[in-house]
């Protein structure tokens, strides 16, 4: 082979020589015979000398290189395969030639670096077709040998890759494309067959490629070009490669050094590049890559012969032990950060923190593999002696955390130590990337728990450690802080940019240090929250810089962080008030603030207190200090307000002293940007200080342990407020001075206190103090409502409002209702609250900010008053109403005077607060400036300015409607339901500009649509008719506004509120005269005006308790029937550069769901009132139903010309409102109808009372009635007379002997057919709404006797005419649809002989004809068992969704024919009675319509794709017939033959099964489906992958089509005898064994795939169709008792074929193709349900054994779940991958496990192990082995996962509501165990015992049980304790041994007995 090598390469060189020359003469015949080489036969000698032939070509020198590789090629592509006569000897020569061509390319592909210095140069390693023969030659023979110099080859394509990404061509590279991929298939190959190709190279070959496959891998990693994707799956194979030869290299040792200096450098540089783009969208195939280099890593450097150098190491400040081991080879990793300072690379800094992480995962995964955990109670008996390893383990992990920690510290150090302001962009990145390490390494110190303080050496050296790095941080932190303020970088973008991301690193290393020991911080909280400040205020004057939005989200998640930490330590009011000292420190330009090293004296006072508003006002930190306290012990909160009561004393010493000269000096003049002290001190005390003191008080919880002491401390916190806070509220005019002077503390002169008011600063100090009594006066009457009565009594005299503890007599007393004022807590004889709003608002400067933080205030203390004055007027109303009281004149007057006084205060306070409701409306200036209906507010009263001020007082009226809305004024009401209804609709148009354009707002942020949007979904407006009065009007005036966009020049609104002229439009619609045909383009306005209409009208047709009154009923439908002519004038007039029809369309059927709304409300609000004439004059009149159906013609009609294609969209509209004008018609006639079954009612009743009295006084009732009744029953006759006029639409021709022939091909027109389905679908609507007023009629009113029946005869034979000539209609289209009516013969009862006197002329059917020859002819006994399928092609063609309105016209056709049948149903009476209805057997054309129904039900069976959407349009109506016949007939009247119920029922069984096989994983059993399809969203959140709309609404009518056929085979079950139940359970029996009905041979239950195993749809349909069975049949019939082992034995036999790991996944996207088999672990899931169902139910009897499959089923699904990942790819195995073994590889999909799915399962498990337990005691004694198994293993899911073994290793692990679900199934089996106690009893020590080994951390993941899972649990674990005997826990305790277990039990059973045991006393 050698030698054949050596004379290619020659040859290939003189080739390569000569290649310039043109003429290549001499080579020609040899080309010719060589080209020519072919293997004609697949043995003997011709092919042993062909194959001698290609050998002798590849070693000679005639031909080039470039022809033999084309000769290869040509070659391998034209191998047969192994299948000829003469094999043996076949295989051994192609064999040594395949060795021969291996070698020879690997010798091409690795020729000398000599080569390239030729003339022409071609390298082999860049040609594709190489690899290709190399791929070949490993796939035809796996054990060739490979040459190690093919990694040169390797180094030489990744040197192309790096070449040719990034190089901007133009166009693609299809070369290079090629190139990869072959090289990557190539690979691929090899390294499946052969893992340890490359393991016996030397590290200098593996170096070379390496470093040139991680440069490729960073250079992939920027660019996004075509080759990418594979160049990144290259790069991984080769570096997993690499991995692998690492790992298991022979000598670790020789390689680390060589490893260090070559590879780790570009190793780091990807590892960082990896890091910063892991959890990005936009790179989603970096993870992969991630894992791949952190492997490489752990392996070259953590090697697990490598760990225990490591622990020998001590820090370098240490004296060296004798451990440390001075010449260790592990000092070079340390020694070569000092030559990467040196090399000024500062990326490889940051890459070293993340070293850290890895030897720690790799020292944990050593550890668990060295000490491997088990689950048997015997390893609990080693007691204590084990706890010190793990100790030991920490102590030498943190020996290396100091190892790898010193250098960066020494560095940073030296760096605190420089001036920032000399250094360059390069060094400050140095910087950067050594603080990004240590907060990394710190990160991991965290998340591993390395260091417990418990833990540290006596001397606390771990500590010190710790504390040492926390000072170098702060010291360079100050550094670079005062660089920052500095103006010295300014003009240096980069330097911008990266001071903002060092800062984050440090925010980042202080969060870390307060998880690892907050008291590292030391005791000066104050400057640490300066600093946060400092950096907030200095990252908001740099906010255009990019990077500083990521440091503003760190200062927020660290200011909560600081909250939460002492929360933990319960002290959090030591972090809240230390962040109160921080705030009064806090101030630019204040002489007296604090300087420190975080100074902003520098900076702008106005970007300071904007910067420290952004971090209070952000939601995590408030939610923080909402939940610190809410968490707090109760006994702390009485605490926690003195704390704050002395914050406060603090607080306002601290104002004294201040000036406010500067303010007066310039009043006039704009404010400047330093703003002054007294200026600066108001707004942290109004905006900031006050809201975290109301944050404290409001979320301060009071309970009745707590309530008199958190009241008497509260009652300490007003006093302390009292002297300055009583001159804002006192009678006198002087104590306005007497508050400036009490809050400055010092006198002012009458020149100053003239103009105090001119100051806006004094607002922030007014609201300061209003908002601290708001929470005050809150939460003292929330614990005066939780105190003991003397004591609350004694409180209530405090706030002055006795009426709070008022009880019995007391209520006689008016005094004690009437309070003493709002302010009453803080003086007893104060101003009302008016006055105090009034006064201030007119003495205080208005247009600043803090004027709006007041008002908002003071709107708060109005509702709070309100409140208290509605209570007191009720009670008032209750003392005047009720004469129980007995009261005297005077009292009477007395409360009488009373109640008008709350009254007139509550009407002027709702006055206040609707002065700015009338001001947002009309838009005019206010005090706050101009009133705008844009912006957003964030919730917080830091942020509230004059922008987001009206929003928030908009929240609060919207909010507290139900208080103010009694007291206002008719006017105020107005205009407040204008806003609420202009909020709503009108800013519709603007936020949807918002979302087009991609802009997305917090969703914290409250606008005033989304608030009033609020308003209108809540319920409260609905339940008040003066609230719901208000706004049904301005909903009208809305509505009429918004109709001008299609309203014509020459039209009035004032029109609108006639009834419009709908004959006149009709009239005009004949005569082609259309009105109005608008060019012109639609207006902004216009459009935004569309919008508007739209959003009402969908909203007055989904709210359900929309009141109106008759008046705004006819304002209503007046309004829609004009916008309906106009949208079809429009319509029909449209112009395409006008509008856009569907946008028209839309809203037209909006019309008609509102319209059939409105009726709907009518009939239920009005039905029984005389304002049912109005009704009855719109909707009784034929114009009105005549418009209905005329319209909907003309639009279906006029598609094609209205459309430009009439696509399945088009369709999809103009079917939908052919089913809303249907609905409309349903819902018109049942209303009517119903009224006119009032009469019957009454008689009835009048039958039943019969006194003749009660008649008498009736009489003119019934008068009035009568005139209604007739009204309705008018309208009902017109629809139907209507509807039979319509039906005349069918053309006939004339024929021989004057016959009428339907003439088929003008019926199958598309003209015909629109016109049809118009028609029938009124029809069907309107026999509908028959059937609901009569089936409401008789479930108001039964029939009891003969003459009520007759009476109810009596008004329905009025129709009865109409109905048989519908049914005659009905039959007419069946025939055209099914008839082949060539020739006259068939016919039969539809050709009738034309009379003489019948007009033919205009060509159209008469039906009255038609049914009189029917009448003449008699009705035919049907042969049903013989059906005939008639035009199945149609029906085909129907299927696959062709024609969508002929099938639309089927399903209506069905539709009304199963109307029909359940009227005569509804209809039909005994034989006394005199009937004029007969048998729907007898009149309709059953056999067509049963004939089509079943063929429709064998092709949905044989359904290979997802149905179109049209196909299941007729198959609903298809299916709802049969339902409803199913319902009115039974088996003997159709007259089905057992052979022919079989039949059905096995094709409803497979139709069920198609469907549960398109589904997937969302199929379920009944029970699951029940309400909305949430299983599809649940996917979506499973899959993270968001759904495309088709996909999903293909589901949810898949849904509905199984909802459909279920319920059909629930129909065909009831109405089963005995022999077609038996028939039914054979056909269900055969399918779950896997049997198929036509061929026995065929088993359709399979497994040994590596999938796992699969069924067909038919076994998934059996199972569905058994649980049917099982709910409708009961199981004491013997024809069911005998086939019960068989039908549990065969769900237990599918259940064992499909268990596999795999059933917990599902594809992550939506699979392109259909699958073959439905999902297995769907199926197991409902096999499991079933069998639940089975063992649950008595009167079942199942085996013995099969009590031992069910105990045994968990073990088998269940077992290996935690070592599950969380996401892996699958192979998909079919036949074109198998005979392309090739590309086997690429062809994998990726899988998820399905997070919902793995719940249902494990609650399924649970609850068979529960169900079995309750129902099966004799047999469970005999097999709790297998129930221990089963628990254990259930048990053992609940167990913690590591965050590691998820975050890194991949694994899936529940998250903490998934689990709580979970173990609150699981607790249920402990639970039931303690119902069966004595069978339990003696074994219940055994399951406490493996509940007690798993939570004390000795379970498989020694991880233990969470905190909240074990709560879950509790219960359940008190009930085992609570059957085990005494002994038995004895017992328990000595096996137990010393150790954690122990205690754990000794803590368990304290617990039992403290909450769960029963003492005999309650």
């Amino acid at each position: 082979m050698e030698t054949a090598a050596a004379t290619a390469m020659p040859g290939a060189g003189r080739k390569r020589r000569r290649s310039r020359s043109p003429p290549r003469d001499g080579e020609g015949p040899s080309d010719l015979k060589c080209g020519r080489l072919r293997l004609e036969g697949d043995g003997g000698a011709k092919g042993a000398w062909e194959h001698l032939d290609l050998v002798l070509s590849l070693q000679g020198k005639e031909l080039s290189l470039e022809r033999k590789i084309e000769l290869l090629v040509e070659f391998l592509t034209t191998l047969p395969n192994n299948s000829s006569h003469d094999r043996n000897v076949h295989s051994i020569q192609l064999s040594r030639l395949v060795s021969f061509i291996g070698n020879w390319v690997q010798s091409i592909l690795n020729f000398s670096e000599n080569s390239k210095r030729m003339l022409q140069p071609f390298d082999p390693a860049l040609d594709s077709s190489c690899w290709v023969i190399l791929r070949v030659c490993i796939e035809k023979k796996p054990s060739i040998s490979i040459s190690l110099n093919l990694l040169k080859s390797l180094s030489r394509v990744a040197r192309h890759g790096f070449g040719r990404v990034g190089s901007n061509t133009s166009r693609a590279d299809n070369e290079s494309i090629e190139l990869f991929e072959q090289v990557f298939d190539c690979m691929s190959l090899l390294f499946s067959y052969n893992t340890r190709a490359f393991f016996n190279a030397g590290v200098d070959l593996w170096a070379s490629c390496a470093i040139e496959v991680i440069n490729l891998a960073q250079k992939v990693l920027a660019n996004e070009e075509n080759f990418c994707p594979v160049l990144q799956k290259l790069v991984n194979c080769l570096l997993r490669q690499f991995s692998s030869f690492l790992r298991f290299y022979a000598n670790p040792k020789n390689i680390f050094h060589a490893f260090v200096d070559k590879i780790l450098g570009p190793l780091l540089e990807l590892l960082v590049l990896l890091n910063s783009q892991a959890n990005s969208n936009k790179h989603k195939h970096a993870g992969t890559m991630l894992k791949i280099v952190e492997d490489v890593l752990s392996n070259g450097l953590f090697h697990p012969q490598h760990l225990s150098g490591y622990f020998g190491l001590r820090s370098l400040n240490k004296f060296s032990a004798a451990k440390d081991i001075k010449g260790s080879y592990h000092r070079h990793l340390f020694q070569r950060f000092k030559g990467i300072k040196t090399e000024n690379k500062a990326v490889l800094l940051a890459g070293f923190g993340y070293l850290l992480q890895l030897f720690v995962s790799r020292a944990r995964n050593q550890r668990t593999t060295l000490v491997p955990s088990g689950t048997t109670l015997s390893r609990q008996q080693k007691g204590s002696e084990g706890s010190e390893e793990p100790q030991q383990h920490r102590e030498s992990i943190f020996e290396v955390f100091i190892q790898f920690m010193e250098p960066m510290v020494l560095e940073c150090k030296l760096y605190s130590q420089k001036d920032f302001s000399k250094l360059g962009v390069t060094r400050l990145v140095e910087v950067h990337c050594m603080l990004k390490s240590i907060s990394v390494m710190l990160t991991t110190l965290t998340e591993e728990k390395i260091y417990v303080p418990t833990e540290d050496t006596s001397e606390g050296s771990y500590f010190n450690f710790l504390q040492d790095i926390y000072t170098v941080l702060i010291s360079i932190s100050e550094k670079i802080y005062e660089f920052w303020v500095s103006a010295v970088h300014l003009e240096d973008v980069g330097i911008r940019k990266i001071l903002p991301l060092m800062f984050s690193e440090i925010i980042a290393a202080v969060g870390n240090f307060l998880e690892i020991e907050y008291k590292v911080l030391g005791d000066d909280l104050m400057k640490l929250w300066l600093m946060i400040f400092a950096l907030s205020a200095i990252n908001a004057s740099s906010k255009d810089i990019k990077p500083c939005f990521l440091l503003a989200s760190k200062i927020s998640s660290i200011s909560a962080q600081v909250i939460c930490t002492f929360s933990e330590l319960r002290q959090v009011s030591r972090s809240i008030f230390k962040l109160c000292d921080a705030v009064r420190a806090f101030r630019a330009g204040d002489p007296d603030a604090l300087q420190g090293s975080f100074s902003v004296a520098s900076l702008s006072s106005q970007e300071c207190l904007e910067s420290l508003t952004a971090l209070l006002s952000s939601e995590t930190l408030i939610a923080a200090i909402h939940t610190s306290i809410k968490s707090m012990p109760q006994g702390q909160s009485s605490r926690c307000i003195d704390d704050l009561t002395s914050d406060l004393t603090e607080t306002l010493n601290w104002m004294t002293g201040c000036s406010f000269e500067d303010d007066l000096r310039k009043p006039g003049e704009p404010s400047i940007a330093r703003k002054s002290v007294f200026c600066q001190k108001a707004e942290l005390l109004g905006r900031h200080l006050s809201e975290v003191y109301t944050s404290v008080l409001d979320s301060i919880t009071v309970t009745a342990s707590n309530s008199t002491l958190v009241g008497k401390s509260v009652e300490r916190l007003v006093n302390a407020v009292q002297p300055n806070f009583s001159h804002l509220i006192r009678n006198e005019l002087k104590n306005s001075s007497g508050f400036i002077s009490s809050i400055m503390g010092k006198c002012i002169s009458k020149k100053q206190h003239a103009s105090w008011q001119k100051i806006p600063s004094f607002s922030f100090i007014c609201a300061f103090f209003f908002r601290l009594y708001i929470s005050c006066r809150g939460l003292y009457q929330q614990c005066i409502c939780l105190m003991p009565p003397d004591v609350a009594t004694e409180a209530t005299k405090l706030v002055g409002n006795p009426f709070i503890v008022c009880s019995g007599k007391e209520w006689t007393n008016p005094a004690n209702i009437l309070g003493k004022g709002y302010f009453a807590l803080i003086v007893e004889n104060s101003n009302s609250l008016l006055d105090v709003i009034e006064s201030l608002s007119q003495s205080l400067s208005r247009n600043c900010a803090s004027f709006a933080l007041l008002v908002y205030t003071f709107h708060v203390m109005a509702l709070q008053r309100l409140n208290d004055l509605n209570k007191q007027t009720k009670a008032f109303q209750f003392l005047l109403e009720n004469d129980a009281w007995q009261l005297d004149k005077e009292d009477i007057r007395n409360t009488q005077l009373l109640e008008e006084s709350c009254s007139l205060e509550a009407a002027k306070l709702t006055s206040f607060m609707m002065s700015y409701v009338n001001l947002l409306c009309s838009g005019e200036n206010g005090p706050l400036g101009c009133y705008k209906a844009s912006g957003s507010w964030d919730l917080s009263l830091c942020s509230l300015d004059e922008g987001s001020f009206p929003i928030a007082t908009w929240r609060l009226l919207c909010e507290n409607i139900d208080i103010w809305s009694s007291h206002a004024s008719k006017k105020d009401l107005k205009n407040f339901f204008s806003n609420l209804i202009r909020f709503s609709f009108i800013q519709k148009g603007s936020s949807r500009d918002k979302e087009n354009n991609g802009t997305q707002s917090s969703y914290r942020e409250m606008t005033l649509h989304s608030i009033s949007l609020g308003v209108l979904c809540d319920t409260i407006i609905y339940d008040q008719k003066v609230l719901l009065k208000n706004l049904t009007s301005s909903f009208c005036h809305a509505l009429k506004q918004s109709l001008s966009f299609v309203n014509y020049p020459d039209e009035d609104n004032v029109l609108l509120d006639s009834s419009p002229d709908l004959m006149e439009t009709m009239s005009n619609l004949e005569n082609g005269k259309l009105i109005g045909t608008d060019s012109g383009a639609m207006h902004v306005h216009c459009k935004n005006k569309q919008w508007m209409c739209e959003d009402l009208l969908d909203f007055f047709s989904a709210v359900p308790g929309f009141h109106t009154n008759s008046k705004s009923t006819a304002r209503l439908i007046n309004y829609i029937l004009h916008l309906e002519r106009m949208l079809l004038l429009k319509l029909l007039g449209l112009r395409c550069e006008s509008c856009n029809p569907m946008k028209l369309l839309h809203l037209f059927i909006c019309c008609r769901r509102v319209m059939i709304n409105l009726v709907l409300k009518v009939g239920k609000e009005h039905l029984e009132s005389k304002q049912y004439l109005a009704f009855s004059e719109i909707f009784g009149n034929s114009y009105s139903l005549v418009w209905f159906l005329r319209s909907a013609q003309e639009i279906v009609g006029s598609s094609d010309r209205i459309f430009d294609e009439c696509n399945d969209e088009v369709n999809s509209m103009m079917f939908s409102l052919l089913d809303k004008t249907s609905e409309l018609f349903s819902t018109l006639a049942s209303v009517n109808l119903s009224f006119c079954m009032l009469y019957y009612k009454k008689q009835i009743k009048s039958s039943l009372i019969g006194s003749p009295i009660e008649i008498k006084a009736s009489e003119h009732d019934d008068q009035t009635f009568d005139i209604q009744e007739n009204s309705a029953l008018e309208c009902v006759k017109s629809m139907a007379e209507l509807l039979q006029k319509s039906t005349t639409g069918i053309p006939v021709i004339t024929g021989k002997d004057s016959k009428c022939v339907i003439k088929l091909e003008n019926c199958r027109t598309a003209v015909c057919w629109k016109r049809l389905s118009c028609i029938m679908s009124c029809i069907c609507g309107f026999l509908w709404g028959l059937n609901s007023a009569l089936e409401s009629a008789f479930k108001d009113h039964p029939v009891a006797t003969s003459e009520e029946k007759k009476m109810l005869l009596q008004y329905c034979s009025r129709f009865s005419s109409h109905i048989a000539k519908f049914e005659t209609f009905v039959d007419i289209c069946l025939h055209v649809l099914f008839m082949d009516n060539k020739g006259s013969g068939s016919i039969d009862s539809i050709s009738v002989r034309l009379p003489q006197e019948l007009d033919c002329e205009n060509g159209f059917l008469n039906i009255d004809t038609v049914m009189d020859g029917r009448m003449k002819c008699g009705s035919r006994d049907l042969d049903i068992s013989k059906l005939q399928y008639m035009e199945n092609i149609l029906l085909e063609n129907l299927l696959r969704g062709e024609y969508p309105l002929t099938a639309f016209t089927l399903r209506e056709v069905y539709n009304v024919s199963a109307a029909i049948v359940k009227l005569h149903g509804n209809l039909s009476f005994p034989s006394d009675v005199s009937r004029q209805t007969c048998s729907p057997v007898q009149q309709l054309s059953l056999g067509t319509m049963l004939g089509t129904a079943f063929f429709t039900l064998q092709k949905i069976a044989d359904m290979s794709s997802w149905p179109h959407m049209f196909c299941l349009v007729w198959i609903d109506g298809v299916l709802r017939y049969l339902e409803v016949l199913g319902s009115a007939c039974t088996l003997p009247e159709l007259n089905i033959s057992i052979e022919l119920y079989t039949q059905i029922v096995n094709a409803l069984l497979r139709s069920i099964g198609k469907c549960i096989l398109l589904q997937g994983k969302s199929a379920t059993l009944p029970t699951h489906e029940v309400g909305s399809s949430t299983k599809t969203l649940q996917l979506q959140n499973a899959s993270g992958y968001a759904f495309p709309r088709d996909f999903i609404d293909r589901q949810n009518r898949l849904n509905s089509l199984k909802s459909r056929l279920r319920l059909l085979l629930e129909k065909f079950v009831n109405i089963a005898s005995n022999t077609h139940l038996n028939a039914t359970l054979q056909v269900i029996e055969r399918a779950l064994v896997g049997v198929n009905l036509y061929s026995h041979s065929i088993y359709e239950v399979c497994t040994g795939n590596p999938d796992g195993g699969t069924v067909s749809s038919d076994v998934a349909a059996g199972i569905d169709c058994l649980y049917l069975v099982l709910d409708f049949v009961p199981g004491n019939k013997r024809v069911f008792k005998r086939t019960v082992p068989g039908l549990v034995g065969a769900l237990f036999n599918i259940v064992l074929h499909l268990q596999s790991p795999l059933i917990f996944y599902i594809q992550k996207l939506p699979p392109h193709c259909s699958e073959f088999h439905p999902d297995a672990g769907a199926v197991v899931l409902m096999c499991v349900e079933v069998i639940t169902s089975f063992v649950g139910r008595h009167s079942f009897q199942i085996d013995a054994s099969h009590v031992s499959q069910c105990l045994h089923v968990p073990v088998t699904l269940f077992k290996g779940f935690k070592g599950l990942l969380a996401c892996r790819r699958i192979l998909r195995y079919s036949a074109k991958y198998r005979t392309e073994s090739v590309q086997q590889h690429a062809d994998r999909d990726e899988y998820i496990l399905d997070r919902q799915f793995s719940v249902d399962i494990y609650a399924a498990c649970c609850k068979l192990l529960c169900t079995t337990l309750r129902h099966q005691q004799r047999e469970i004694g005999r097999c709790v082995a297998l129930l221990e198994d089963s628990v254990s293993i259930l048990l053992s899911c609940l167990e913690s996962t590591d965050s590691k073994m998820v975050n890194m290793a991949g694994y899936f692990a529940w998250n903490m509501e998934e689990a709580l679900k979970c173990a609150s199934f699981f607790r249920r089996i402990y639970e039931e165990m303690r119902q069966q106690r004595e069978i339990i009893g003696k074994h219940a020590m055994h399951f406490l015992a493996g509940y007690i080994s798993m939570f004390s951390r000795q379970g498989p993941f020694q991880t233990g049980i969470t905190r909240e899972i074990d709560e879950a649990l509790r219960p359940g674990v008190y009930s085992l304790i609570d059957i085990c005997q005494e002994s038995d826990l004895q017992q328990l305790h000595t096996y137990l041994g010393e150790g954690p277990c122990r205690t754990t039990l000794a803590d368990l059973v304290h617990d039992y007995k403290l909450h769960f045991q029963y003492q005999g006393k309650i």
